[in-house]
């Protein structure tokens, strides 16, 4: 990944599909932001949606805080969104 992010994949190894989810999201977040096409947007969110219901997956079943849970997933989309 050439950018840092708020939230390091490694620090969520323990956490069942988060650091790869992660890492995807933020290489196609990459390959987005060098070309803004359709070609590059489609994978980028349909990986955010999978992404979303990963984290939100996490949330229910206690590996994440409820707050916290909301924190990433506002961050990942103004990210995916900018």
């Amino acid at each position: 990944m050439d950018i840092s992010y708020k939230y390091n994949p490694e620090d969520f190894k323990n956490t069942l599909g988060m650091s790869e989810d992660l890492i995807t999201f933020y290489r196609l977040l990459e390959i987005y932001y060098k070309d803004r096409t359709e070609h590059s947007w489609f994978p980028l969110k349909k990986h955010w949606e999978d992404l979303f219901f990963t984290i939100k997956h996490r949330e229910v079943e206690g590996f994440l805080n409820p707050v916290f849970a909301q924190e990433i997933r506002d961050y990942l989309e103004e990210l995916a969104n900018d």
